[in-house]
């Protein structure tokens, strides 16, 4: 691109600027004699001309520029082609960077990303690489799940998984550093709807019509309050029927604080160890071995098994008013009917773990004690509680009653003996006395019966 400086012409003895614009001749005098001053002079007047030219070079080498860099990523994106979506998934699980997730969770965000792999294809066919899922796109696919009817725990879980998924993979992406489009995206509030404990008459009623494994499985998880996950996977080495004592690593806290929980076995539960031992093949694994493969494989239809169980026994799973009404039939008689809305669990197997805790409590087992036993997932939470000894845990569970069926013996219960009434009595004892302390200590340790 041409420069305009100009140039000067002497006309008698004054010189003149001439510059010329679109084929015009442009001609003004400088008013100089001098020609030094009349240069600088023709410098002033040129000075727009010079930078009307400069912004121009300058639009042209800028876009000489992006159009350079637009060959560069074509180029880069040839030799490394960006991620694909219908390779995502495979690269998120053979990543380093991602959360060390159990298989059951895998299997979860699975599913949520199948699931918006499958929306993407029908709405957006053309769309092939993760870089160009964009704001808006996550934006409707975010509508899309709330037109679904989805829970808000669901939705957000949803919108979580693509988060992290989008994050984990941003480099093999090649998303140059755009923004996570699922970042904004608002999560929904969650209302806590806890599970119900079970009242000892329904758990007699559940326990007494149950057989094989679930009714050990059941056993398990009155006695102990541990998670499904965690009683269905119970190990026999974390068994110990001579010391009467469980010690698992809770599966859900375990890859944060691999701490153990000991649980002390109930008579009840020990008796049938026992006999699930004794019966099984030496070197089993498991307690529950078809139970824990059940898990392993589908959590979710081992869940149901259980609420049909439940419901069987005539107890009322759903939340009231939620999913199913009664409705009467042609028959005449009542029956569930689906109202297409979504059914609130009220009822399932981590009911037993509220129950537990719940008769732990109304036995009057300290709080220290049933935060001990079932272990706590706050860590902050767990400070505030005290060290637990084996006995103070002995007694809390020894204290539970006996629900699997009225053919099981009384159990003996462990008594705990107040530290301050060992001590008058020590502070009593004389030569004369001997006899008497003997007696009063003998009936403070006689042990108590539980039905």
């Amino acid at each position: 691109m041409k420069r305009r400086t100009g140039y000067l012409i002497k006309r008698g003895h004054v010189y003149h600027a001439v510059w010329t614009v679109s084929g015009k001749k442009f001609m003004v005098t400088t008013g100089k004699r001098n020609k030094d001053d009349a240069q600088t002079e023709l410098a002033r007047i040129m000075q727009p001309f010079v930078v009307g030219d400069q912004i121009k070079v300058l639009e042209h080498v800028k876009g000489e520029l992006e159009g350079r860099k637009g060959e560069l990523a074509r180029l880069e994106d040839e030799r490394n082609p960006p991620l694909r979506v219908v390779d995502a998934w495979v690269r998120f699980t053979d990543a380093n960077n991602r959360p060390d997730s159990g298989p059951v969770t895998l299997r979860g965000y699975e599913s949520h990303f199948s699931q918006f792999e499958n929306w993407l294809e029908g709405q957006h066919p053309n769309l092939k690489t993760l870089r160009d899922v964009s704001k808006a796109i996550a934006g409707e696919y975010a509508t899309h799940l709330t037109k679904r009817g989805l829970s808000a725990n669901r939705f957000n879980k949803h919108i979580r998984l693509l988060e992290l998924l989008f994050r984990v993979l941003k480099d093999a992406a090649r998303t140059n550093g755009e923004p996570n489009p699922w970042t904004d995206i608002q999560r929904k509030r969650q209302i806590a709807e806890g599970r119900r404990e079970l009242t000892v008459e329904e758990l007699r009623t559940v326990c007494e019509a149950a057989t094989g494994e679930l009714r050990t499985l059941l056993a398990i998880g009155i006695y102990t309050g541990l998670r499904l996950g965690d009683c269905s996977t119970l190990r026999w080495g974390e068994v110990d029927l001579v010391r009467n004592l469980i010690k698992r690593i809770p599966r859900k806290t375990g890859r944060r604080n691999p701490k153990p929980v000991m649980i002390p076995i109930h008579p009840t539960l020990k008796a049938i160890l026992s006999e699930v031992r004794e019966a099984q093949q030496a070197g089993q694994a498991y307690v529950l071995p078809d139970t824990a493969a059940l898990y392993g494989c589908s959590p979710e239809r081992l869940t149901n098994g259980i609420r049909e169980h439940f419901e069987k026994c005539g107890i009322q799973v759903h939340k009231p008013g939620t999913g199913f009404e009664s409705v009467q039939g042609e028959d005449g008689k009542q029956h569930e009917e689906h109202t297409g809305k979504r059914a609130v669990v009220e009822v399932g197997f981590h009911s037993l773990r509220h129950t537990f805790v719940s008769l732990c409590r109304q036995s009057g087992a300290p709080l220290a004690v049933v935060e001990a036993v079932v272990g706590h997932s706050n860590p902050a939470m767990t400070r505030h509680y005290t060290h637990v000894s084996e006995l103070a845990a002995g007694q809390a569970v020894g204290l539970l009653p006996s629900v699997l069926g009225k053919d099981m013996p009384a159990t003996t219960v462990l008594k705990m003996i107040e530290a301050h009434k060992v001590r008058e009595l020590a502070e009593r004892l004389t030569s004369k006395t001997a006899n008497e302390i003997r007696a009063e200590l003998l009936k403070l340790t006689e042990p108590d019966k539980a039905k």
